[in-house]
């Protein structure tokens, strides 16, 4: 397990302490558990592959996996709940090998390092003499941790998405591109709905069919495909690379790299939610991990929590 120097130990402690707020859900995974598995299609622009020699940037037709999905570890959360929404893309390469792109409705991230995600997973857990979460314990974490408080203020903002295709994705992690030249350079992926941008107050979602955004998505779909543009945002010298909680200025260069579209819902959405594993580090030739080290964090505890889920448990 690449954990970029993260002790194992830290990792299940973050996956059992997502297991705990959670509660028992066998099974399902502890966060992103309420998740909709779709088919589609991606197709490069002319300018993906002045960026990257990655296989999927070539400009041909490209199947993808894309699963939508509500963060709660409930499967049955109702879809109002205000809370980040997800979008996690698997190209189907050639000869059977993948690449992943994982991206949630609001930018940035609420923990720089692993060790300070389980500190803000932890300080949400109930205290052993009370049986309830210290009230206090949240607010204290966001007070010293100015990043992921900036995350938080992002996140009410945008509380409820009114529908999976029309919400954009932020990918948190750079990533370096390098195309056929070798020259490379640190972008952060996004993907954008064609259909514009649409958001609910918690009020409004809430008096919404608890599947409203599985029922929206269906509609949609039957008038055509689901439209979004990769795009990806252009990191400058002095950038950070490794700090998810970090944004780059908002003038930073855009490039589209491609359009993916949604074509249709699994008819086994239920059982591929079971065997799929989306990884951010799933990457391919032209395309490098940076330094972040939530990355390597992330994959290892994908494995624990998919060994753990395919066990029942």
């Amino acid at each position: 397990m690449a954990t970029s120097g993260t002790p194992e130990s830290v990792i299940r402690d973050i996956v059992d302490a997502m297991r705990a707020l959670a509660g028992k859900q066998p099974g399902f995974r502890p966060v992103h558990a309420k998740g909709l598995v779709c088919a589609g299609t991606f197709r490069a622009s002319a300018d993906a592959a002045r960026i990257s020699r990655a296989p999927h940037f070539t400009g041909r037709s490209i199947p993808v996996v894309v699963r939508f999905a509500n963060s709660s570890g409930n499967p049955d959360v109702h879809d109002g709940v205000p809370n980040v929404r997800s979008m996690a893309v698997k190209f189907q390469l050639a000869d059977g090998k993948n690449a992943d792109i994982l991206a949630n409705s609001i930018e940035g991230f609420i923990a720089r390092t692993p060790a300070e995600l389980l500190e803000f997973l932890r300080a949400q857990l109930p205290e052993p003499a009370t049986g309830r979460p210290n009230p206090d314990a949240v607010p204290r974490f966001l007070a010293s941790h100015p990043g992921g408080r900036a995350f938080v203020e992002r996140l009410m903002k945008k509380p409820v998405p009114a529908s999976y295709g029309q919400t954009i994705y932020h990918a948190e992690h750079a990533f370096r591109f390098t195309p056929a030249d070798g020259s490379g350079q640190f972008g952060r992926y996004r993907f954008v709905p064609e259909a514009g941008e649409a958001i609910l107050s918690p009020d409004e979602a809430g008096k919404r069919s608890p599947t409203f955004l599985r029922e929206e998505l269906e509609g949609r779909l039957r008038t055509g495909p689901v439209a979004f543009r990769l795009v990806l945002q252009l990191a400058a010298p002095g950038d950070p690379t490794d700090d998810v909680t970090a944004l780059w200025p908002s003038d930073r260069p855009l490039v589209e790299l491609g359009g993916l579209e949604v074509t249709s819902i699994s008819p086994t959405s239920a059982a591929d939610e079971r065997r799929l594993i989306f990884d951010p580090t799933n990457t391919t030739d032209g395309i490098e991990l940076s330094d972040d080290p939530i990355l390597p964090a992330r994959s290892a505890a994908y494995s624990i929590s998919y060994d753990r889920r395919r066990r029942g448990e």
